[in-house]
């Protein structure tokens, strides 16, 4: 292949003195697709033709046919002007070769039945009407019967059960099995119609009456059919009850607390990690977990677990913190008493306390610690060593060991007074 070949294949469109009616000379592309007006671009619908658009037609008129003028009229009788309407213009929306093309019939068991109007109240997956006494026409009074209208009302409900269980009449010839479950069925519905309301009132009203037997008039709503067997109670009992730990029941017999007042408890994990332990067996290897417990109004604690199942050191280290809260003194109920300074370790933190409407300006472990606590101004530095653990401790021992001004004060031999407190009122502006 010649050098030059390809310049002279870049210089082709560039040649000047050529006529206009003369044709282009043949130029090579330097790339294998297709320039853009020889792609054949792939359509967004798939095309059908006429021949197939004329079968779909008549497939579609023969699927769903448009009414005609005999179901016209039956639909007049059962629906309003109105609702027809809405009809015409929902099946003049829809076109039927869509419906052929891309419905489909459900098959799954939820099915709904396709061919009903729904008119009729589903015991499953509909709730009954409630009717209210408003709904009843003409007299509500209702009175106790008398020994001849009970007896003759039970034998009315009673045989009202029994058209339920043998709607074309009960056999001429029974055999023995048969003759013994009818006369279970009888006893069973003799014992129904005796708790029936119409066995114990009675009304002149026939309406009224009828609303004894209609479950729309009930106060209590029917259940939906579920499926009843000791496995299934036995199941729901088991996910109901609560396992009871034996540690938090010894918690709360320590602390004399309810299970409200634990659960109310501010709980949050701040350190995870894992700790090998070197064993003539060989290395052992489990999670710590440093936790910090506080009600946010004055009480913090910190607690440490470890153990090979991370569950049970997590619910170790929550049950310590819990068990070594301590009362944190709070000035005003949300600051610290002046400012305070611990190191722990190589680990030195430095906390200030700030003025109404400052907030919590610190890092994220002294900021939970603090709102734990219920502390809602305060400041924190960490000039040194920033290690987690290090810093939870050196924080909490600082809030637990604050100087009170009284001490402060007994000590000295003075008398301290709180400035804001006695001349402003307490005044936090």
């Amino acid at each position: 292949m010649s050098v030059c070949r390809s310049a002279r294949c870049l210089f082709s469109k560039a040649t000047t003195g050529l006529p206009k009616s003369a044709p282009a000379p043949a130029t090579r592309s330097f790339q294998t697709t297709a320039p853009r007006p020889a792609r054949r671009r792939r359509p967004h619908y798939p095309s059908i033709k006429a021949e197939e658009l004329q079968l779909l037609n008549k497939a579609a008129e023969a699927t769903y046919p448009k009414y005609d003028t005999t179901e016209t009229t039956l639909l007049e009788k059962r629906y309003t002007p109105d609702q027809i309407a809405a009809i015409k213009a929902a099946e003049t929306a829809i076109d039927t070769r869509d419906i052929l093309t891309q419905g489909q019939r459900r098959s799954d068991p939820w099915l709904l039945p396709y061919k009903d109007d729904l008119a009729e109240m589903d015991p499953v997956t509909d709730h009954a009407e409630k009717l209210s006494h408003k709904d009843i026409q003409g007299s509500k009074t209702f009175r106790y019967t008398n020994p001849v209208e009970r007896d003759e009302a039970i034998t009315q409900v009673a045989m009202e059960q029994l058209a339920k269980l043998y709607p074309d009449g009960v056999p001429e010839e029974l055999s023995a099995e048969a003759q013994a479950d009818l006369e279970d069925m009888v006893g069973t519905a003799m014992t129904q119609a005796a708790f029936d309301p119409r066995a114990i009132y009675t009304s002149k009203n026939p309406k009224a009456m009828a609303t004894m037997a209609d479950p729309r008039h009930s106060i209590v709503q029917p259940d939906l059919p579920r499926i009843e067997n000791r496995m299934m109670r036995q199941t729901t009992r088991l996910a109901n009850e609560e396992k009871e730990d034996p540690r938090e029941k010894q918690l709360l017999q320590y602390m004399r607390w309810t299970k409200k007042q634990l659960r109310g408890l501010t709980i949050k994990t701040l350190v995870v990690h894992g700790v090998v332990n070197q064993t003539r067996m060989g290395k052992i290897r489990s999670m710590y977990f440093l936790t910090i417990a506080g009600n946010g109004n004055g009480l913090l604690g910190v607690g440490e677990g470890k153990s090979v199942e991370p569950a049970d050191g997590r619910k170790q280290s929550v049950m310590s913190a819990i068990r070594n809260m301590k009362a944190i003194p709070r000035y005003e109920n949300r600051t610290i008493y002046g400012d305070l300074e611990k190191k722990v370790a190589a680990t030195r933190v430095l906390l200030y306390s700030r003025p109404p409407g400052f907030g919590l300006r610190c890092q994220h472990l002294i900021f939970e610690m603090a709102r734990a606590a219920g502390l809602q101004d305060l400041a924190a530095r960490t000039p040194r060593s920033r290690n987690k653990m290090n810093v939870i401790k050196a924080t909490w021992e600082a809030l637990v060991n604050q100087k009170l001004p009284d001490e402060i004060a007994r000590g000295r031999g003075k008398k301290l007074v709180d400035v804001r407190k006695v001349y402003y009122g307490g005044s936090v502006h």
